[in-house]
């Protein structure tokens, strides 16, 4: 998507994942150390923040791919990809435990022309909801975003 393309509180699913025990695990082992401690007991396990997030961010990126893939298909020209300036505000509310499935979500909140022409700026919010109905993960980021080759 162009910079033009966005609409301020225009929403997108971004897919869900479902966090077995073998994933918490894996990622305490690799990550976390809290969690690969926790791990070698038979209480129910809660996935380290982290994972919450990165799980986030993997369903962003396949989320873009297919988004540019339905552009080249269509015989589009597609957008040179943008850098991001970081996150913040990043906050689990929740815990996740193991056998939750999370629904990831993005909602367009801001843009603005930048100082320059060939990128504006882009502001999202990310939210991550389990099976419940209960806000697990929220974060804002911001993002370069080309603009169409008109209005440059």
């Amino acid at each position: 998507m162009f910079y033009e393309d966005f609409r301020i509180g225009q929403s997108a699913s971004l897919g869900e994942a479902t966090f077995s025990r073998e994933a918490i695990e894996t990622f305490g082992r690799l990550f976390d150390p809290r969690i690969a401690a926790a791990a070698r007991g038979d209480a129910p396990l809660a996935a380290s923040g982290l994972h919450v997030a990165a799980a986030c961010m993997r369903r962003l990126v396949d989320t873009r791919g297919a988004w540019r893939a339905a552009m080249a298909g269509r015989g589009k020209t597609l957008p040179e990809p943008g850098v991001s300036p970081g996150f913040k505000a990043m906050r689990w509310p929740r815990p996740v435990h193991e056998g939750d499935t999370v629904s990831y979500s993005m909602e367009t909140v801001s843009k603005r022309e930048t100082s320059k022409p060939k990128w504006g700026l882009v502001g999202n919010t990310f939210r991550g909801v389990n099976q419940r109905g209960e806000e697990v993960l929220l974060f804002s980021s911001l993002v370069l975003v080309a603009r169409r080759p008109e209005f440059k």
